[in-house]
């Protein structure tokens, strides 16, 4: 009996299948991104390698979906890719109409090592990289980041030169001007109240370690929903529940607060809903931070060693068309006020609201606006504290 060994044939079987991602080719798609709040009109981007156009993302209308947050659509291409060594970027800002166009180098070996490790996400798990999402910010400001799961990393940050203005009245420019829809309004307001940070998109925004923890004086029947973004238009913990706990062990401090905190952004903004299991009671408000909200944070965190922004409901008095909280930072032996706020209660016949739902902290003052072009905002009614 002859016996044929069968190690070549292996061999090419084992050569084969490993061909079926090719080296340094990983499965990626391009996206786009631009802070809440803050539009970019027509964002479109497009990498390349060695001058070949790889993948590009674009989107014909202006988006705002939030820093880091993918949106538009994605130009097909193959499934493998090499990895991009350039990027060229083009988009309108939505208050300054100035148009953005240009390009930059990418740290392609830096990028293959990242596509090769992988990141872990905010649940532990160990993600591949499948998305380059380009941000483009005012003052042609430009971030990319390579993300998978729900993380993500910058490799580059840079910025591109004005290549012209459009007419705000111009049918195919992204303006706020003539709009009167109740989204463009949100946002003129959220900027008169915020205007724009151009330098953060340059600098970036220092990250701590904490949680948002919400608890109330009276029934605890509810649920809330809490939406903080940061100076930079960011979500902060993005698609993440907020902390609750009872009412008394926050007055005890008998809370193990470091077993739940996550790495974010500080809030400039929040808002914020507070509504009864069986939906009859629903209340909601808009809360601005203090301006020096950051250097009051720091210094509680580095006193302290750690700090996290507790939301205090008072107990809800019924036949009020409002309810208020406060804001408090908390450690694991120590609190401190930051403002108290106001929510506004839905009349569930009507479904309006009687008041305000904006409540701005003690000493606010609206900035000036830097914007470069001049810009009429909406009257805004609001609370706050004397």
């Amino acid at each position: 009996m002859k016996i044929y060994k069968s190690y070549p044939f292996f061999l090419l079987l084992l050569l084969s299948l490993s061909c079926c991602q090719p080296k340094d080719k990983f499965d990626w798609n391009a996206g786009i991104s631009a802070p809440k709040n803050y539009i970019a009109g027509g964002p479109f981007v497009e990498y390349f390698y060695k001058g070949k156009s790889l993948a590009g993302a674009s989107s014909n209308v202006g988006i705002n979906p939030g820093w880091e947050i993918r949106s538009g659509g994605y130009v097909g291409s193959d499934k493998y890719k090499e990895v991009p060594d350039s990027v060229a970027v083009s988009w309108r800002c939505g208050f300054d109409l100035i148009e953005y166009k240009g390009g930059n180098k990418l740290p392609k070996d830096k990028m293959v090592k990242l596509f090769k490790d992988g990141v872990i996400d905010s649940y532990g798990d160990l993600k591949e990289y499948s998305v380059i999402t380009a941000g483009m910010a005012p003052g042609g400001n430009v971030t990319i980041w390579m993300q998978g799961g729900n993380a993500s990393t910058i490799v580059q940050k840079f910025k591109v030169d004005s290549i012209g203005k459009t007419d705000k009245y111009n049918s195919n420019s992204v303006t706020l001007w003539t709009s009167k829809g109740t989204e463009a309004k949100g946002i003129l307001k959220y900027i008169s109240l915020h205007g724009i940070p151009y330098s953060v998109w340059e600098k970036g925004e220092k990250e701590y370690n904490y949680n948002f923890v919400f608890c109330s004086e009276g029934d605890n029947k509810f649920t809330v929903n809490i939406g903080p973004i940061s100076k930079d238009g960011s979500y902060i913990f993005f698609n993440q529940d907020v902390e609750i706990f009872p009412y008394s062990k926050w007055t005890h401090n008998k809370i193990e607060w470091k077993h739940n905190l996550k790495k974010g952004k500080l809030p400039v903004h929040t808002s914020i809903q507070w509504i009864s299991y069986d939906d009859k009671e629903w209340y909601e408000g808009e809360l601005i931070f203090p301006l020096d909200f950051q250097i009051t944070f720091e210094k509680f965190y580095n006193k302290h060693k750690t700090a996290n922004i507790v939301f205090v409901m008072d107990k809800i008095d019924s036949s009020q068309d409002y309810t208020f909280g406060n804001i408090w930072l908390q450690s694991s032996l120590n609190k401190k006020k930051i403002m108290k706020f106001r929510l506004a209660k839905l009349n569930y016949k009507t479904r309006k609201y009687s008041v305000s739902k904006y409540s701005l902290p003690k000493g606010f003052v609206f900035p000036k606006w830097e914007g470069r072009e001049p810009l009429t905002f909406p009257e805004l009614d609001y609370w706050q504290e004397k």
